[in-house]
């Protein structure tokens, strides 16, 4: 019986999707002579270290070199967009960027964990909503599991080991974990008195989300307001970029 050959799926992000894009389209006549004018836009001194964070990235893959070349680029305000972008291109040995590669925006905790340690996730039944009321937060929070070998009040304990503790690195100050890490290895606090400060801390972030939360809940036109007038600054940059794809790969509706 005869059977399928397998298909090789090679999975892209939209990071490489722009990459690829930029590669075969981002070239524009006159694209080397055109980077070499807006490299003199920098000034000297910060032009020869451009050069230089260049040639690291290309040649040695230096991705530290790439980032200080790319905040570099972004801070030079006497930059047209259009130098800005063949520069950033220059620098990645393609073109003109038409197509930005989308950067990761992360808190410090870009990863919250939930409150049995796991990934917090919604459908773990592990969360605390952000418009959670006080008493429930109170609730999870002392209900929590702690280091499993912390069976006794004088038993010590690991906060490294305890799904409390992640939340107490996000949440309080250097200060409160101290207190927190040195009591439980020692067994000077019980789990109630850890978790009591966290419980503070939490309350304390979550109250302003409240208040602000609370002007949209009374007049939901506001919300709306700001989503469409989000809907109209997306549409006319979407509009901008499929105008330079279009121009770039020679498609015209002319």
């Amino acid at each position: 019986m005869a059977t399928s050959s397998p298909v090789n799926i090679f999975p892209l992000n939209t990071r490489a999707i722009a990459r690829r894009f930029n590669y075969l389209y981002g070239r524009e006549p006159g694209f080397e002579k055109k980077a070499g004018e807006a490299v003199k836009k920098l000034g000297a001194r910060r032009a020869k270290l451009y050069y230089a964070l260049r040639l690291a990235y290309q040649q040695e893959g230096d991705d530290e070199a790439l980032e200080q070349a790319q905040a570099m680029l972004q801070s030079a305000n006497n930059l047209s967009l259009d130098d800005r972008e063949r520069l950033l291109g220059y620098l990645e040995g393609a073109g003109k960027l038409i197509l930005a590669q989308p950067q990761a925006l992360l808190t410090e905790a870009s990863r919250m964990p939930g409150l049995d340690g796991q990934k917090m996730s919604k459908s773990y039944g592990n969360t605390i909503g952000l418009r959670e009321d006080a008493a429930s937060i109170e609730k999870k929070i002392r209900t929590m599991p702690t280091d499993p070998a912390r069976v006794r009040r004088m038993d010590p304990g690991d906060p490294e080991k305890c799904p409390v503790w992640p939340l107490h690195q996000a949440y309080c100050n250097q200060a409160t974990q101290e207190w927190v890490k040195k009591g439980c290895t020692s067994a000077g606090i019980g789990c109630l008195e850890c978790k009591q400060p966290l419980i503070d801390a939490i309350l304390q972030e979550q109250q302003p989300m409240l208040e602000r939360a609370q002007i949209y809940l009374d007049d939901p036109s506001l919300l709306r307001a700001i989503v469409a007038d989000g809907c109209d600054k997306a549409n006319q940059v979407a509009h901008d970029t499929m105008r330079e794809i279009r121009e770039a790969i020679g498609l015209s509706f002319d």
